[in-house]
């Protein structure tokens, strides 16, 4: 071979090994390189590099220079840390680094501790972030991809300030004509997945508006929006449309820390439509809500703090079943028929659990149930506040009739564990035959009826909440019956009660009219007023009803209607006793048709129910 093929072959063999060499990391212990691009990402971001560990450098394809035990801090070596430990991967501009200067590519950050600030006062990743939004603004160089890989991240919540850590975060942002990040996260022990795409950086930095595609999810639900905003020393704007999902409401606030009004009636929740967003705030000028198997549509607004979240909203429904809601309700106070019946008087009726946030909250709708019970134009309300909840009925039409009321439920001022609660309701018209097949019970009483109730009580559990119930209760209806039973026979045979189901398939009572008044004070009713009028035949009732124990104990008096054709000749009393599930009836004793009517009225049944004392006038 000749020299001059000798000396080619070995020059292609050097060029050859070169590439080769240059394309292999190789590690080294280099000082200099670190000071060199630390120079650089001083210059271009305001940001100190440090290196514990050895330095690995591939020239080719790309020049790469990948630093271990690396520190990164704000400004200069001594400034507030950003990142320690792990290993950072810079893909350096060629034509930059021809030039002596440093131009970061891409960067990958691997295993490290990122430090965010840690209250109000700290202003740490705030130059970096004011260096690079100025860069953009100036239309100047930027790294094309960011990538963070298996990163720990601790921070301020800035709701409350506590210190939350964020594990194996993982984040890519591409950066090209336009930016996107996505990445996950576990916080709180559950994994989220996260999507932000479409923005456009340059507007953003400029104060002017840029689109955006978010996308959010977490093992309990998801939360997807798309729209355009802007940033400004106010803070973030945005408008656009989204959809929040909630599978379960209470692992999703258990995951996030935080909690919204009356949170334990719901599980499910989906809020979907158009929104406005500045700051905290957000308004929703056209929204549908899903819960329940409910849709309702309307307006609403949500502002997320500092201090109390609220929410506001007005919805209207087509149909709506409430039976959920009543469900939930049971469930907290114990009334839902757990494994042990007297359960429900040890169930707490803190109100903490339900006014973790504000809420006004608006709903009507044109038919709704509850249960078996349907209602008609109904028109509600319940407002939560740190102190209590308060309850509206507007109004509902209930079987020919309307009924009105109002909750009031109240932490004590002195024990936040004490509720008290008042309640007070109009029932007017109600059909009684047909709410009571509504409710799957034998209709025994048919007329419309009317009443109110005015209650009120305290307690720091059920049981001692139905011990100290005071007020009263009122229900009047006229021209009526009483389906099953017939008095008059019934006086007819002495107080015995004709056997077979023909008897009770024909047995028919008209009543004029018929009321009863109870006046409670510690749990328990007194009957102040019991009276019926029918054909023939008048009937009184006396006695007691206690909440706290669950039991009837009273006593009807029934007797010939005085100067009437045809009465029956004598008298009968029977006695009702028993637990609300299971009141028997029995006969108490049997009076001559002599006895009039008044025999069997309680003393002052027929005074005012404001009336304290009474005492009847001596016989002369």
């Amino acid at each position: 071979m000749s020299p001059r093929r000798t000396l080619s072959a070995l020059g292609l063999g050097l060029v050859a090994a070169g590439l080769i060499a240059a394309c292999l990391p190789w590690t080294v212990e280099a000082p200099g390189v670190a000071r060199f691009v630390g120079r650089g990402l001083q210059e271009s971001w305001g940001v100190s590099l440090s290196a514990g560990g050895p330095t690995e450098i591939v020239l080719l394809p790309l020049p790469r220079i990948t630093f271990s035990d690396v520190r990164l801090t704000e400004s200069t070596s001594s400034g507030p840390v950003l990142a320690t430990g792990g290993r950072l991967a810079l893909q350096l501009d060629t034509a930059a680094l021809l030039t002596g200067r440093v131009a970061v590519e891409s960067l990958i950050l691997d295993g490290a501790a990122i430090h965010l600030p840690e209250d109000a006062d700290d202003t740490r990743w705030s130059k970096a972030a004011e260096r690079l939004a100025g860069g953009l603004a100036e239309n100047g160089a930027h790294p094309r991809r960011l990538v963070l890989t298996r990163a720990t991240v601790t921070g301020r919540d800035p709701r409350d300030g506590t210190r939350q850590t964020a594990r194996d975060v993982e984040l890519t942002v591409a950066w090209r004509a336009n930016l996107a990040l996505s990445g996950g996260l576990t916080w709180n022990g559950a994994r989220a997945q996260f999507v932000l795409s479409e923005l456009q950086p340059r507007a953003l930095a400029a104060g002017q508006t840029s689109p955006f595609a978010a996308h959010l999810s977490w093992p309990a639900g998801s939360f997807t929006a798309d729209g355009s905003g802007s940033l400004s020393d106010d803070g973030l704007k945005a408008t656009g449309n989204g959809a929040l999902r909630i599978r379960s409401l209470s692992r999703t606030l258990a995951w996030t820390g935080g909690d919204v009004a009356l949170a334990p009636l719901a599980e499910d929740l989906t809020v979907e439509g158009a929104f406005e967003a500045a700051s905290r705030e957000v308004q929703f000028p056209r929204v549908k809500v899903t819960t329940g198997g409910n849709v309702l549509e309307g307006a609403g607004s949500a502002d997320f703090g500092p201090g109390r979240n609220a929410v506001q909203a007005t919805l209207a429904a087509d149909t709506l079943n409430l039976s959920p809601l009543l469900a939930g309700l049971m469930r907290l106070t114990g009334f839902d028929g757990g494994t042990d019946p007297q359960a429900w008087r040890a169930q707490s009726i803190a109100l903490a659990p339900l006014t973790s946030g504000d809420l006004d909250l608006r709903i009507s709708a044109a038919n709704a149930r509850i249960g078996p019970l349907p209602i008609t134009d109904l028109a509600c309300g319940v407002m939560v506040r740190e102190s209590g909840i308060e309850a509206s009925l507007g109004r509902a039409s209930v079987r020919g009739g309307t009924v009105k009321g109002r909750v009031v439920l109240v932490s004590d001022a002195g024990d936040r564990a004490t509720t008290r609660v008042k309640a007070q309701g109009q029932v007017e018209g109600v059909d009684l035959g047909a709410l009571m097949s509504d409710l799957g019970t034998d209709p025994w009483v048919q007329g419309a009826t009317r009443g109110s109730l005015v209650l009120e009580g305290t307690g720091r559990d059920a049981g001692s909440l139905a011990g100290s119930v005071a007020g009263r209760v009122a229900l009047r209806s006229e021209d009526g019956a009483i389906t099953g039973l017939d008095l008059s026979d019934v006086l007819q045979r002495s107080g015995a009660v004709a056997q077979g189901a023909l008897a009770r398939r024909n047995g028919r009572t008209p009543y004029e009219h018929a009321a009863l008044s109870l006046l409670f004070s510690d749990g328990v009713g007194e009957v102040v007023e019991g009276s019926f009028a029918g054909r023939g035949l008048t009937a009184s009732l006396s006695g007691r009803l206690d909440l706290a124990r669950r039991r009837v104990e009273a006593r009807a008096d029934v007797a010939p209607r005085a100067g009437t054709e045809g009465a029956p000749r004598h008298a009968a009393s029977f006695a009702l006793t028993g637990p609300w599930e299971s009141v028997s009836v029995g006969p108490a004793m049997l009076a001559r048709a002599t006895e009039t009517a008044d025999r069997f009225r309680r003393p002052g049944a027929d005074l005012p129910l404001g009336i304290r004392a009474y005492a009847p006038a001596s016989a002369p």
